[in-house]
């Protein structure tokens, strides 16, 4: 992922007291914006929200090769309330974006933003056990879907949703094993 480090986040890196933070946007419901900062920031119209339950975000890895990258975020303590949001939302395949900002001395974001990892969320996790809660959300790249199959499949029901009625596949399943369609 290409990234150019403006002239104003370069100054505050190259000065002291500056302070790295993460900013994190989960595109369930109408968007989930978060923080690691001890207080609220603002970028871009959003208020990303800091809070107590991010626990850790996993580090990014890049290669040249085409493949799937990925990584989690993992909130703590958060209870039914995490959870909720992924059990009464949708939340496969929407877009999830981990960036690094520079906080400069007196607290304000400076610059734009790093995107670190732009993905997916590709499941969540949920485990509870004896005074503790730990919602885990896995985010891959786009690359994730490369492989999946797209199209109609050859059985009946497929086929009446295109063409009601219709009984040319009405014993497909039953002829399956003798196609010999890219199989040698």
């Amino acid at each position: 992922m290409p990234r150019n480090v403006n002239s104003t986040m370069l100054t505050a890196l190259e000065s002291d007291g500056f302070t790295m933070v993460h900013m994190i946007y989960l595109g369930i419901s109408s968007g989930l914006y978060y923080t690691d900062c001890g207080y609220d920031i603002t970028y871009d119209s959003n208020t990303y929200d800091a809070t107590p339950y991010l626990l850790q975000i996993g580090s990014p890895s890049e290669s040249r090769d085409l493949r799937v990258n990925q990584m989690t975020v993992q909130f703590s303590g958060v209870g039914l309330s995490m959870q909720g949001v992924f059990l009464t939302n949708d939340w496969m395949n929407k877009q999830a974006i981990i960036y690094k900002g520079v906080l400069n001395s007196s607290g304000s974001l400076v610059g734009d933003p790093l995107p670190i990892f732009n993905g997916q969320i590709s499941n969540w996790q949920f485990a509870e056990s004896r005074g503790s809660s730990r919602v885990t959300v896995s985010i891959a790249s786009h690359w994730a879907d490369f492989e999946k199959k797209r199209g109609r499949l050859t059985n009946s029901n497929s086929q009446n949703f295109y063409f009601s009625g219709d009984k040319g596949f009405e014993y497909a399943a039953h002829t399956v094993r003798d196609i010999k369609w890219g199989r040698k």
